[in-house]
C-alpha cells in the first residue's frame, strides 16, 4: 500500500502524444533520445544565444506534466541568462520509455549530464537547476558531479518529510522506500547554491527551503519569492538576482586550482 501511495503522490506524468505541446515555431530545438540503461529518455536541447559563452543549464523539472510544458522557463534561462538549456523527461513522462522511479530519475539526469559532457561542456560551464521534485534530482547530481552552480526552486528536504507534512495522520511514513533526500545530498555539494522559495507555498513550505539553505556549507544565496505559491513561475527579481550570482560562480569555477581536475566521467579529482 505504501509503495502505491508513494508512486501516486510522487509522479504525475503526462504522456505524448495525448498531452504534448510542440516547441513554438521558429525556435531552435534539438530532439534527443538518451540511453539510461533502463530504456531511452527524451530531452530537448536549446543552444545558447549566438555570441554567448558555451555554457548551459541542466534543467530538472517537477513531478507533473512533461518537458513540453516548460518551454517558457527554458526560454527565460536562454534569453535572460544567456545559457544553453538541456531539459529532459523522467521515465514514463512525455516521450520517455519506462516507468518513473527514484533510480530512473537519477539515471535520466546522469545520462543528460554525460550528453552535455560529450558535447564539450566542462563541469565548470554547467549549472544544475531543479524545481520541486527536480530539486532533489539536481541536488543528487550536483553532489556527484560538481557544476559551476546549483539552483533550486521550491525544493523539499526529503520525500519522507513531504509525506509527514501532507499526511500527518498516515502511519508508517518512516517505512517509505523512496528517498529523495535533498537535505542529506546538499550537505555534500561543493558548488555555490542559489535557493528560491515562495512565501505562500503550501505544498512545499518555505521552511523546507530554509532548512536546505542552512545545510549548504559553501557559498549560497536565498531568495524569498514574496506572494508566490508552489505553482508560480519565478519572476523578474529571481533572474535579476540569479544573473550576477551565476556570473560570479562561473568566474570562480573557471579559475585554475592547483592539484584539482575533472576526470573523463566528470568527477572532481
Amino acid at each position: 500500500m505504501l509503495r502505491a501511495i508513494e508512486n501516486y503522490f510522487l509522479f504525475k506524468p503526462a504522456k505524448a502524444p495525448q498531452e504534448w505541446q510542440d516547441a513554438p515555431p521558429g525556435e531552435t530545438v534539438q530532439d534527443l533520445f538518451l540511453e539510461t540503461g533502463q530504456g531511452k529518455i527524451h530531452a530537448w536541447w536549446v543552444p545558447p544565444p549566438e555570441g554567448n559563452p558555451a555554457r548551459a543549464v541542466l534543467y530538472c523539472h517537477g513531478n507533473g506534466g512533461n518537458l513540453s510544458f516548460r518551454f517558457e522557463g527554458v526560454r527565460r534561462w536562454r534569453d535572460l541568462l544567456g545559457l544553453g538549456v538541456l531539459i529532459f523527461d523522467y521515465p514514463g513522462y512525455g516521450k520517455s520509455q519506462g516507468k518513473p522511479s527514484e533510480a530512473g530519475c537519477h539515471a535520466s539526469a546522469e545520462a543528460s549530464f554525460h550528453w552535455l559532457r560529450s558535447q564539450g561542456f566542462a563541469n565548470q560551464d554547467l549549472v544544475f537547476h531543479g524545481g520541486s521534485l527536480g530539486g532533489a534530482v539536481a541536488t543528487y547530481l550536483a553532489a556527484k558531479f560538481t557544476p559551476a552552480a546549483l539552483t533550486l526552486v521550491a525544493a523539499f528536504t526529503s520525500f519522507k518529510d513531504m509525506a509527514r507534512n501532507l499526511f500527518p495522520w498516515l502511519p508508517g511514513t518512516s517505512l517509505l522506500k523512496t528517498r529523495f533526500d535533498t537535505l542529506a545530498d546538499i550537505s555534500r555539494v561543493k558548488s555555490p547554491v542559489f535557493i528560491a522559495h515562495g512565501t505562500e507555498d503550501r505544498l512545499v513550505p518555505m521552511e523546507f527551503g530554509q532548512k536546505l539553505f542552512q545545510a549548504v556549507t559553501g557559498e549560497k544565496l536565498f531568495h524569498a519569492m514574496e506572494g508566490h505559491n508552489h505553482h508560480h513561475s519565478p519572476g523578474k527579481e529571481f533572474y535579476s538576482l540569479l544573473k550576477p550570482f551565476l556570473k560570479k560562480a562561473f568566474s570562480r569555477a573557471n579559475q585554475p586550482c592547483p592539484g584539482v581536475g575533472i576526470d573523463e566521467a566528470g568527477k572532481m579529482t
